[in-house]
């Protein structure tokens, strides 16, 4: 073969090499990085998109257009799908997924009711479910009060299947109510009905029946508890002997005492006490505890005060002094 035959087998060669060269670089340019992109999961809240991966970076960004025009980075991630959250129900979305300069679009609408997502994945915790229950104490029937209860205090009325007692429900029950959760020294149960008090103690199993200290307010027999349990108004007495002992039990010593008169005393209670008309004497009433309430002269062991209008007798061992000279 001659040098000229050579010399054009050579061009050939060389043009055809050119050639696929140039077709192959042109069939990679025309792939596309990603592709597919699709909708697998839609609820009312949520949609979850998937796509096909392709070559270069692996950062993928999301956005997301809502109806009224506005768009927003979603979000980005490494892998070939994304959960988009706290969607509008019923609402049509323009999605885009962008990945090394080529991005696809889908138009998604969320459904219009809310559904359960399985998606294995931690669930929001939804802070409400976790609030304290609302106090029920004040939204007791007109005939029955409690008083002195916090917002951790819980209460119902009762009949006589659940208090499950015959030697209780024997002596008529006139009505009952269940007082439990936190319960502050304290805490008054009122009954618009006349008759007699027992109580049921729920610190014991089975509880405790036992009887309660009755005095009357505002035309009420009323009951001071420091614990949970029930709380009976029963139409005829019943003889038990371990009576609940009040915060303020009388003293011991002689009743017969001078007064002293106090200048500029005021004290706040550490418990809640009786009001009483005289040193040891009738109950007229209760002094919530951390009330703040001025002494007028000290009896023995008793402070003379006034308190929402009453004037009457605390004990004088269950305050703290804020001004003055309160001995």
């Amino acid at each position: 073969m001659c040098e000229r035959q050579l010399a054009q087998v050579f061009r050939t060669a060389l043009f055809i090499l050119l050639a696929a060269t140039l077709l192959s670089a042109n069939v990679a340019l025309a792939q596309p990085t990603i592709w597919n992109l699709r909708a697998t999961e839609v609820t009312s809240n949520s949609i979850k998109i998937k796509w096909e991966n392709g070559q270069g970076s692996v950062n993928y960004l999301i956005y997301v257009d809502s109806s009224d025009g506005e768009r927003a980075l979603t979000g980005y991630t490494t892998g070939t799908s994304y959960r988009i959250k706290k969607l509008r129900p019923n609402t049509k979305y323009v999605i885009t997924v962008y990945h090394d300069h080529t991005e696809l679009v889908i138009r998604v609408r969320t459904e219009k009711e809310e559904e359960t997502e399985e998606t294995g994945e931690v669930e929001e915790v939804d802070e409400a479910r976790y609030l304290p229950p609302p106090v029920t104490c004040p939204d007791l029937p007109p005939a029955v009060t409690v008083n002195g209860h916090t917002k951790f205090a819980q209460c119902r009325v009762v009949d006589g299947g659940a208090i499950g007692r015959t030697d209780v429900i024997e002596h008529g029950i006139v009505a009952a109510v269940d007082v439990w959760g936190f319960l502050p020294t304290g805490v008054e149960v009122c009954f618009r009905n006349a008759g007699w008090t027992v109580f049921l103690d729920a610190t014991y199993m089975p509880r405790k029946l036992m009887p309660l200290l009755s005095f009357d307010r505002n035309g009420m027999t009323c009951g001071l508890i420091d614990r949970a349990g029930t709380v009976v108004l029963l139409r005829e007495p019943m003889q038990l002997s371990e009576p609940i002992v009040p915060a303020d039990p009388p003293p011991s010593a002689p009743a017969e005492t001078s007064p002293s008169p106090l200048d500029n005393c005021l004290i706040k209670l550490v418990e809640t006490l009786f009001l009483r008309a005289a040193p040891g004497g009738e109950i007229v009433g209760l002094v919530w505890l951390n009330s703040e309430v001025p002494v007028f002269e000290t009896n023995g062991d008793w402070y003379k005060i006034e308190f929402e209008g009453k004037t009457g007798y605390i004990s004088r061992f269950y305050r703290k002094v804020l001004r003055g000279n309160c001995d």
